[in-house]
């Protein structure tokens, strides 16, 4: 008998914000084998200059981990993970049916969407096309709607999503509308036969502390943030400016829980966690501050260049004083 209503079980890994691929990674995970949170906190993540997808002139900070795209096999998900599928849709007039059934198979998959039509409350609905893969979860085929584990600004949650949404959002989608995308329709995620937990090892905790000490000595804000005066571009560039900034701020809520995790498990002791909670509590409400002034546009470049600089110095700070006090 045709199932009319399914869910895969996914609960949505809210901790703090990396980007859609890996928040979605790390649902699945989370969900089979709770100790591979952990494996969220890691401290292997980079700073570098991104370009704005729609202007190659404006560069911004940004964070990305290390591993999960050029080096799998070396990313700590590849115990749960198998390997990260692409796909193509046979049939887009049988779009709805071939999700359904790769769900009824117990198969994780993400599509690819245009945000502008995908989810009110986000950041990009109804103001901006920008393209990214949403994980679905599960549907509701009476009702008409497919469950998916998404952001808004409400926070990384479940949401519903009409049919005939989803069928826009993909039409509309950068895998096809841009011939250029080398990207594939969606992902599809494979399992590991057998899941094994996740342990925390400070050694790694401490060789990615001192990977970062040495970047965060070299990182430069020159060239960063050039918001134009022209109201249109300004606004922008302030969008894309607070992207990179958010996902700064969220790895330092990471960085936070790390520590608690490092403490927790007896691999620190209380006073070189009291010394860390500071110094990063510290370094978190500076860059939440430099969010708050994209996000208000009350941004001036000369400052807030400043001020990071002063961050990215702060935060090399804690990482020495790890790697001292271990």
């Amino acid at each position: 008998m045709m199932k009319t209503k399914l869910s895969l079980g996914r609960k949505p890994f809210n901790e703090f914000w990396m980007n859609c691929m890996l928040n979605q990674a790390f649902s699945i995970a989370v969900s089979e084998e709770a100790s591979y949170k952990d494996a969220a906190y890691l401290n292997i993540y980079r700073y570098y200059p991104w370009e704005a997808a729609t202007d190659k002139d404006f560069r911004y900070p940004t964070i990305d981990a290390l591993y999960y795209m050029d080096d799998p096999a070396r990313f700590p998900l590849s115990q749960v993970i198998q390997t990260i599928e692409p796909g193509t849709f046979h049939n887009p007039e049988n779009l709805l049916e071939e999700i359904r059934t790769t769900l009824d198979h117990g198969r994780n998959l993400s599509i690819n969407v245009d945000l502008y039509d995908w989810l009110p409350g986000s950041l990009a609905w109804k103001r901006f096309h920008w393209y990214h893969y949403s994980l679905i979860n599960g549907y509701d085929k009476e009702r008409g709607v497919f469950y998916v584990i998404d952001d808004t600004l409400a926070g990384y949650e479940e949401y519903e999503i009409p049919e005939e949404r989803l069928i826009k959002a993909y039409t509309h989608s950068e895998y096809n509308v841009n011939p250029s995308y080398d990207g594939p329709a969606y992902y599809v995620y494979n399992l590991q036969d057998s899941i094994q937990p996740y342990e925390l090892k400070l050694t790694e905790v401490l060789d990615n502390a001192e990977r970062l000490a040495r970047e965060l000595r070299k990182f430069s804000m020159v060239g960063m943030w050039n918001v134009d005066a022209d109201p249109e571009k300004r606004q922008a560039h302030l969008t894309y400016g607070l992207v990179g900034v958010n996902i700064i701020c969220n790895r330092h809520i990471a960085n936070t829980l790390l520590f608690q995790s490092l403490r927790e498990k007896g691999l620190i002791d209380e006073s070189l966690y009291a010394s860390l909670s500071e110094q990063v509590e510290w370094v978190k409400d500076g860059w939440n501050v430099v969010k708050d002034r994209f996000i208000t546009g009350d941004f001036v470049r000369d400052r807030e260049l400043a001020y990071a600089e002063e961050l990215l110095a702060k935060e090399r700070a804690f990482w020495i004083t790890l790697l001292e006090g271990a």
